[in-house]
Parts: structure tokens; sequence; C-alpha cells
């Protein structure tokens, strides 16, 4: 696993936080991993689309 740093605005790091709080996350390194997997997610479904739009043309 790779580490990288990434700057957040305050409110977005508060609202991580509070979902930690709140026992959604274990930590706010955990829900940003869950958020990235639900974009990659979001975003190949997407591309699968488009190319299976593309090969019927």
């Amino acid at each position: 696993m790779r580490k990288i740093s990434v700057r957040l605005t305050e409110q977005h790091y508060e609202l991580l936080d509070e979902l930690v709080r709140n026992g959604e996350y274990a930590s706010i390194s955990e829900a940003i991993r869950d958020a990235i997997r639900k974009l990659i997610a979001e975003k190949m479904e997407v591309l699968e689309k488009y190319q299976k739009l593309k090969s019927f043309s």
C-alpha cells in the first residue's frame, strides 16, 4: 500500500471526522479509501457503458 498526502478543506475534514466519531469508519484514512473505491467503481461503470456503446457503432 502506498502512502500519499492529501489536502482537505476544513469543512471536508470536519465532515470526515464526524463520520469517524459516529462509528461509520475506524479512521479518516479508511473513509477516504472507501470514497476512492466508490469513485473508481462509478467511473469504471461509466467507461464500460461507453465502450459497449462505442462497439455498437
